[in-house]
């Protein structure tokens, strides 16, 4: 019984929401009350994924385990956020630049790990593939894009290179949009077999 819980709650939950999407004005309303739930326990969730992040640091400091000077960094960062947004309130616009001062540098450092994780797997994936006319396609158009993004054929201000140079910044969003179409699709997979009991995330 344990274990069906869960799963009677999925399928319940779902088949609401999918009702609820269908006949929104009879059920509209009871719809917002399960979704402010959702965002209630989401939240909650979200607190005790911090607070365990937070106590998992603090042991690590208190022991002095090898690192333990990143985990002073965290602990000390952390209750001096926390600290500022309890006594400045998240408007604040010194609060807001604090915050903006440890979030920037952490995007561009995750960013520049991107960069070198997806030159290696090109590199990988030239070793295994080899050769090819889709391998030398696939190089082309990266070098291309990379170069039209660059902006330095956008700084020759000629007009015929400008229009042309709109129709390849097109192209990205055309596949950006495909690759949106497959996760929708799999996200709609992955909901109708939580939805039907043959998937479940919440178990071991």
């Amino acid at each position: 019984m344990r274990r069906a819980l869960p799963v009677i709650v999925a399928i319940i939950t779902g088949v609401f929401i999918l009702v609820a999407l269908v006949l929104p004005v009879s059920l509209g309303g009871y719809l917002s009350i399960v979704l402010r739930w959702a965002i209630v326990v989401g939240a909650m969730a979200l607190l005790v994924a911090i607070a365990h992040l937070f106590l998992a640091q603090w042991r690590r400091l208190m022991r002095g385990n090898k690192g333990s000077l990143y985990s002073l960094v965290f602990v000390l960062v952390f209750l001096l956020s926390l600290a500022g947004g309890l006594v400045l309130g998240v408007d604040d616009a010194n609060y807001r630049l604090w915050v903006a001062s440890i979030q920037k540098p952490l995007e561009v450092s995750l960013l520049g790990l991107l960069a070198l994780v997806m030159t290696s797997a090109i590199v990988q994936f030239y070793r295994a593939r080899g050769w090819s006319p889709l391998t030398l396609a696939f190089g082309i158009s990266a070098l291309v894009f990379l170069v039209i993004g660059l902006g330095f054929l956008q700084a020759l201000n000629i007009v015929q290179l400008t229009a042309a140079l709109r129709v390849f910044e097109q192209l990205p969003l055309i596949g950006a949009r495909g690759l949106l179409l497959g996760v929708a699709t799999g996200a709609l997979l992955l909901g109708l077999r939580v939805l039907f009991g043959l998937q479940r995330p919440w178990g071991d």
